[in-house]
């Protein structure tokens, strides 16, 4: 199979459309996309957003990131760029067990909350990113596929793929730092399993993170809008 990004200038850009949920109804394409970092500008890339509708930019890359390496969409016409630094899943941890728990870091930061308003108050489409596109990135897709009913088996099947979509970026990750532990980098499914059983145990359900972290009813009515209607 071949695994192709929807942008020229990306590696992982996929779209959260067309994911089952209940009743047998599917995530709506070309509402949300997630993606790596698009520090590549690419005219034909551009067009297509627009032509979409998706101009609103989430980037969750840290500060230092997004200096050493800024999106390429951040001061771009007919584009709004938001950017909120996650801190939390910019490096990889020390080890495999650490992994689920640093997502269950990076859905409590006041920044992931950020994102989620902004997704839900957008009048656009939306694509949020970070580097890889597979940790902070991963997160929050699956707390906008729980907020629309997905199962867990929906939700890990999308996080997985950032491991066929990225597999030549991380070989020559690995390459460059041999001291890294491959399994901690891949995106496998033990790590999303994980974390969505520590999700349960903090929050009880996704609504009770919506309330917990300081967001509205409306904004979780929101986010299922954006994907179902």
């Amino acid at each position: 199979m071949v695994y192709q990004s929807l942008l020229t200038a990306t590696t992982n850009t996929r779209d959260l459309g067309g994911h089952p949920i209940a009743n047998g109804k599917m995530t709506l394409p070309n509402r949300i996309w997630r993606s790596d970092a698009p520090i590549i500008w690419n005219e034909t890339d551009a067009n297509k957003l627009k032509a979409l509708g998706i101009t609103a930019i989430i980037d969750l890359r840290t500060s230092g990131e997004t200096t050493r390496k800024p999106c390429a969409y951040a001061n771009a016409d007919g584009f709004a760029y938001h950017p909120f630094p996650i801190l939390a899943g910019s490096v990889p941890p020390a080890t495999l067990e650490e992994v689920p728990e640093t997502y269950l870091q990076i859905a409590k930061q006041a920044e992931t909350v950020d994102a989620l308003r902004t997704i839900a108050e957008s009048t656009t489409g939306i694509l949020f990113c970070c580097t890889a596109g597979k940790d902070r990135t991963g997160v929050l897709s699956a707390i906008l596929l729980l907020a629309c009913g997905a199962d867990r088996k929906t939700i890990i099947e999308d996080y997985v793929l950032s491991r066929e979509y990225n597999k030549a970026r991380i070989e020559r990750y690995l390459a460059e730092h041999p001291e890294v532990n491959r399994r901690i980098v891949l995106a496998n499914e033990i790590s999303m399993e994980r974390f969505l059983e520590m999700f349960d145990q903090e929050f009880g359900s996704v609504e009770g993170y919506f309330m917990k972290v300081g967001l509205a009813e409306e904004h979780v009515s929101a986010v299922r809008d954006k994907l179902l209607r």
